[in-house]
């Protein structure tokens, strides 16, 4: 066809040339006779040869190919595109998808996630325009009650420490009669986490799915992908009531102003106790003096029922901590409508708790050196949220992510491979393929435990909420979507998802835990203690740790503490380098005493532990020395325990209420301290220097 169109635009262009000559001739032909009348006819011939000759006709076709060109170019890009269109567009098709497809599909998510975002924060403007609208017309129709309000909140705010403790008791109290304490809590609980609890009933055995089979530690690498964290299924009904309530709430959050300056301040440390753990936490509350702790401590109770005058008198004279009845904080119609049991209520203590930096401990879980110190570490101090590790790798449900719009990325770390395994073959698979919690935008796949935490409710109050409403419907509906299966639920591992929704920092001890324990006749190993780690010495080893890894030329995520030999022979050659400039090995700073907790109600249960006085439930005297040092804990420990038991839990009427008998628990925990006795390698297992343990 190509041909055939510029055959004839050649045919047409002699034409134009045979045309021109023939329009020549004639001029000449028809000229004027008064011009030509001395013409010969020599002249005219000459004029004739002229026109009909080769080169004339040559400048001629030239000079319409010229003007024409342009007409000519068109015609020809015309055809080929009309012939080969289709052929060009697919090789440029595949040629860019071979190299800017993964590209384009992140630009395009990015794009989605803009749109998103962009929806998003529309529908929360008009949200917030109401929500200022409404907050301007309640403010008029109360502004006398708020105006004095704010006075006397900014008066507070601008009192320093060395204001009278009188003038501050003042303010505080007209503070509190503009808006208590207890108004403010039945706000978070009522209006913001009843009025937003799911509606449909808790999960059925069939939505809860099996079990998670095997569950793995941190430090053994194992792939967790999306496919096998993806248990827990329900409908699109359920899963639409989920997501509507979890975005209301969290909208709600965001909007949310900080706390009132009166209804938390300072900093202290947080226990939960009442019933029978009223006893651990005497032992724990004494370890922490020992440690030299001069911080505050508030205990606190669950009801009023629980509450026992003398040992809290007790608490505060000897200790300087102070009973806070969690019933009195929010009122019993509260409490009795939320129904809380145990872990429940033990975030709720964190919410009623007076301090603003919160150093939150168990009363299982003892101190080997002064916990004020975490305050002040730059781990908290860059975060104001400092967690520790659990045994177990997460194992949350995809399911949950998609409820609180958390999107996962591509893979970012290697918790799913052992170190000796190439990352970059790991890090180019599929994302569907690799450990769930390596990938982007996730929690990593280190889990948390809540045996110590350090916070603040000012900072993080949003995310505390949050992880408050996770925990009053955990039981029957969020819970089993964080751990499907994996070893310990409750209140353990959901801070730090609801810190991911609000996008909040926080820092998670490097150094991974361990069980201590002790070896039974039989040879089986019985695990008793969680071991946690100071945060400061930890991450000091990690940074020299890394340093070496830049050194080798390796990849910056390899863990120094995975279990497997090619680790242990790495870490030894880093140590062996290093020399004497060696950093100081991450120091144990908490023994988690769990099972058996070092408690003379509990440890004196028949129907409790195993006969925990037969044996060292933390090993033979210098098992741990490379980890805990040289100090007998486990009877020291046991002084404070038998000082408890036989002093310090004074209370006839608490004896009662745990069903024991004082002397005979004295009794069993004196002998059990000579029984330790016997074997110790500590000469100055007997010497405090901050309480007084003997009786």
């Amino acid at each position: 066809m190509l041909l055939g169109r510029l055959a004839a635009l050649r045919v047409s262009v002699a034409a134009a040339v045979a045309v021109v000559i023939l329009l020549n001739i004639a001029i000449f032909s028809r000229s004027d006779s008064n011009v030509y009348t001395n013409a010969a006819d020599a002249g005219l011939e000459l004029g004739l040869d002229a026109l009909t000759s080769n080169e004339y006709t040559e400048s001629l076709r030239k000079g319409l190919l010229e003007a024409h060109k342009e007409t000519v170019l068109d015609q020809i890009k015309a055809d080929l595109a009309k012939a080969h269109e289709q052929q060009f567009l697919e090789e440029l098709r595949q040629k860019v998808k071979k190299e800017h497809e993964q590209n384009m599909i992140r630009q395009l998510q990015k794009q989605l996630d803009r749109d998103f975002t962009q929806s998003y924060y529309t529908l929360k403007n008009k949200h917030y325009d109401l929500f200022q609208s409404l907050q301007g017309k309640y403010y008029e129709e109360n502004k006398d009650q708020f105006k004095e309000f704010e006075i006397f909140a900014a008066v507070d705010a601008a009192l320093g420490v060395d204001s009278s403790l009188e003038l501050k008791s003042k303010v505080r109290e007209k503070l509190e009669k503009s808006m208590s304490r207890k108004e403010y809590f039945r706000f978070v609980l009522e209006d913001l986490i009843v009025k937003n609890a799911p509606n449909m009933g808790p999960l059925t055995k069939e939505e809860l799915g099996d079990d998670l089979k095997y569950c793995a530690w941190v430090t053994s690498p194992v792939i967790y992908d999306r496919n096998k964290l993806d248990i827990v299924k329900f409908s699109s009904e359920r899963f639409h009531d989920f997501q509507k309530n979890h975005d209301n709430l969290v909208n709600l959050l965001r909007l949310l102003s900080y706390p009132p300056s009166h209804i938390f301040s300072g900093d202290g440390i947080v226990l939960s106790a009442g019933g029978a753990y009223f006893a651990g936490a005497f032992v724990t509350i004494a370890q922490i003096r020992e440690t030299g702790s001069k911080l505050p401590i508030e205990v606190m109770i669950n009801t009023q029922e629980e509450y026992d005058a003398q040992l809290c008198s007790t608490l505060e004279n000897t200790f300087n901590a102070r009973c806070v009845v969690i019933e009195n904080e929010i009122g019993n119609e509260m409490l009795t409508k939320l129904k809380l049991t145990k872990f429940q209520l033990k975030i709720l203590g964190l919410l009623v708790t007076s301090f603003e930096n919160v150093i939150a401990i168990d009363a299982d879980n003892l101190p080997l050196s002064n916990p004020d110190k975490l305050l002040l570490t730059p781990q908290y101090l860059s975060t104001k949220f400092l967690l520790w590790p659990d045994l177990w790798q997460r194992t949350i449900s995809p399911t949950y992510y998609n409820i609180a719009r958390i999107l996962p990325g591509m893979p970012v770390r290697r918790y799913g491979i052992p170190n000796d395994e190439d990352g970059k073959d790991y890090f180019s698979r599929n994302p569907g393929s690799v450990h769930f919690h390596d990938r982007e935008g996730l929690p990593s796949a280190v889990s948390t435990e809540t045996g110590q935490m350090v916070f603040s409710k000012r900072e993080h109050f949003r995310a505390l909420y949050l992880s408050l409403y996770y925990n009053v419907y955990g039981a029957s509906h969020y819970w089993r979507m964080f751990y499907q299966g994996s070893p310990g639920e409750g209140d353990r591992d959901t801070f730090v998802p609801a810190l991911h929704v609000f996008n909040e920092p926080y820092h998670v001890v490097d150094r991974s835990t361990w069980l201590a324990g002790f070896d039974e006749k039989s040879g089986r190993f019985q695990e008793t203690t969680i071991v946690q780690y100071d945060p400061l010495t930890s991450a000091g080893f990690v940074k020299e740790w890394k340093k070496f890894l830049a050194k080798k030329g390796k990849d910056l995520r390899l863990l120094f503490d995975q279990n497997n030999d090619h680790t242990r022979g790495l870490l030894e050659e880093f140590q062996n380098e290093m020399g004497q400039d060696l950093p100081p090995l991450p120091e144990v700073m908490f023994l988690h005493v769990h099972r058996p907790k070092i408690n003379p109600v509990l440890e004196t249960d028949p129907k409790g532990y195993f006969d925990c006085f037969q044996q060292r439930n933390l090993g033979l005297p210098g098992r741990y020395t490379d980890h805990f040092g040289k100090t007998d804990w486990e009877l020291r420990f046991n002084l404070i325990s038998r000082w408890a038991a036989c002093k310090g839990l004074s209370s006839p009427a608490w004896w009662d209420s745990v069903k024991r008998d004082q002397t005979k628990v004295c009794q069993a925990v004196s002998d059990y301290v000579k029984f330790l006795e016997k074997d110790s390698k500590d000469p100055k297992a007997h010497e405090f220097k901050n309480i007084v343990v003997n009786f």
